[in-house]
């Protein structure tokens, strides 16, 4: 089976033990040197103060166990879960303004 990261993006990603949507994938770490997938950046389902702040939750590649036509089967406990913080972008202009 042959999925595109556009389709990926579009898929919610769930933790087998306790059936938990972890968010949905938003970006993939790849190793430069083989171009292989060495894990999922998923964003948790929050609030918009929470998706300000940016956080990320990291998904190593061999915790996948199942790419559906709805959803991402992961196997992954709780505690193993990284929680990362995006880069925040810099803002354009100068900082003259108000």
């Amino acid at each position: 089976m042959t999925v595109s990261f556009s389709e990926l993006r579009a898929r919610e990603v769930v933790r087998l033990c306790d059936a938990k949507t972890l968010g949905c994938v938003t970006d993939l770490t790849l190793d430069a040197c083989t171009g292989r997938i060495c894990a999922l950046c998923v964003s948790p389902p929050c609030s918009v103060r929470e998706m300000w702040q940016g956080n990320i939750i990291v998904v190593p590649w061999d915790a996948v166990k199942c790419i559906g036509d709805a959803c991402i089967l992961v196997d992954l406990r709780p505690e193993d879960c990284c929680v990362c913080q995006k880069p925040r972008r810099k803002k354009r202009g100068g900082e003259g303004g108000r």
